[in-house]
């Protein structure tokens, strides 16, 4: 069964070649697998800390702003609140009450009254400047929160891709073995 010289140990039987270089091939293909798996792995974890260390950078500068901005929006509710306290305490005053009654029985307002009327309508006016800047500001910050919660959906999503690149390295760890 060897060859068709005349020597019968100048080549090697076909099947034992072919044995030997299946055996070469598939040593190579297992070493450039091995090499594949390696840069893949390598390159998902640049990735994997490249989006750990986004996500944390997001996250904390959610959580700041979200910090900030809620502080902002508590102490703006409550001057708000006291503002109104005031303006209505103002409204019902004693001061208020005394001049209506003054008017009763009076007439027309003396001089006194028309300085003070004077006064508080300054005073509310000054308030309502006040609450004008405040609403400003509450608008400013709900644009802000807003901001912050599309941040929020970009971690989402970030979260989502890396879990679907962690699910694709697996898969192809899995279809390279």
């Amino acid at each position: 069964m060897g060859c068709r010289h005349s020597r019968l140990s100048c080549c090697k039987p076909p099947k034992k070649v072919e044995k030997e270089r299946e055996l070469e091939l598939q040593e190579k293909l297992d070493e450039q697998r091995r090499a594949l798996e390696g840069e893949h792995e390598a390159a998902l974890q640049v990735l994997r800390a490249s989006y750990e260390q986004e996500k944390e950078a997001l996250t904390h500068s959610f959580q700041e702003a979200k910090a900030s901005l809620q502080e902002t929006i508590d102490g703006l509710t409550s001057q708000l609140g006291a503002f109104q306290a005031k303006m209505k305490r103002v409204e019902e005053s004693i001061l208020s009450r005394d001049y209506k009654k003054h008017i009763q029985d009076y007439g027309s307002p003396s001089q006194f009254w028309e300085q003070e009327l004077e006064s508080l309508h300054f005073v509310i006016e000054m308030k309502n400047e006040r609450i004008h800047e405040l609403d400003k500001r509450l608008i400013l910050m709900e644009t802000v929160k807003e901001k912050n919660l599309m941040l929020e959906e970009k971690i989402t999503t970030l979260q989502q891709e890396n879990e679907d690149l962690l699910v694709r390295g697996r898969n192809q760890a899995v279809v390279s073995r």
